[in-house]
């Protein structure tokens, strides 16, 4: 696996099932893995947050976008998924799409409009 360091972070893979979840909250980057190396970012979060139900957008303060859209794990199994990324720090999880947690709960937040109604489709 390629990991990313520099001179001020390590960042060290945590596996969850078949994904590996390399996040810093210093550099504010998130990479992903699977056995045979990087994977796409949308691959790795619909494997490890698909389940997760959409709560709704809430107005977001701090955030890269206006609002933010908030999900509740279906359990604890897939709740303990956020542990593996830091606390309170919003990481560029893709190309226009960032992402941060509190400990409940999954927060996306994205600056296109097309990717927003795509996160809520179906919810």
């Amino acid at each position: 696996m390629d990991i990313t360091t520099s001179t001020w972070c390590e960042h060290k893979p945590v596996w969850l099932g078949r994904i590996a979840v390399s996040s810093c909250e210093d550099c504010a980057q998130i990479e992903w893995f699977s056995n045979n190396g990087p994977i796409d970012s949308s691959e790795a979060m619909a494997a490890l947050f698909g389940s997760y139900d959409l709560v709704g957008p809430l107005d977001a303060l701090g955030a890269p976008a206006p609002q933010v859209l908030a999900y509740a794990p279906p359990n604890g199994r897939k709740r303990r998924y956020l542990d593996a990324l830091p606390k309170h720090v919003w990481l560029k999880a893709g190309p226009s799409l960032w992402m941060s947690h509190d400990g409940e709960m999954l927060l996306l937040a994205t600056t296109q409009p097309m990717l927003f109604e795509n996160l809520t489709r179906g919810a």
